[in-house]
């Protein structure tokens, strides 16, 4: 049988550097939700808070109509209580960021095709 370029020669294992030289090391990318958890670590911070049960009550009903989170509803009631008017919210700005991110995009791109 006729040897070919492809064919994998095993003396290379007896020589470290060749062996490093033919197989470069090729690191993962990192999945699209990783990077958004990162950009969400980035621009929130966490705490803990007591409020009444009937309010957390009542964000968990709204956010199960509106298919959001009840945290996200109680930050973007808050933001509009401070602001005055309804602005974007922290997650709006992050899904912003990286829809100009070209990389995220392609790695997005790729898992959803797996799907």
């Amino acid at each position: 049988m006729k040897k070919t370029e492809d064919d994998f020669d095993e003396s290379i294992l007896d020589n470290e550097a060749e062996f490093n030289n033919r197989f470069k090391r090729i690191d993962c990318p990192q999945r699209p939700n990783f990077a958004i958890n990162k950009a969400l670590k980035e621009a929130k911070n966490r705490i803990t808070i007591y409020l009444d049960a009937d309010i957390v009550e009542h964000f968990k009903k709204e956010a199960e109509k509106s298919k959001t989170g009840y945290q996200t509803l109680i930050n973007q009631t808050l933001r509009e209580k401070i602001d005055g008017s309804r602005t974007k919210t922290g997650a709006d700005e992050i899904i912003e960021k990286l829809l100009q991110d070209k990389t995220a995009l392609s790695r997005l791109k790729a898992e959803l095709e797996t799907v």
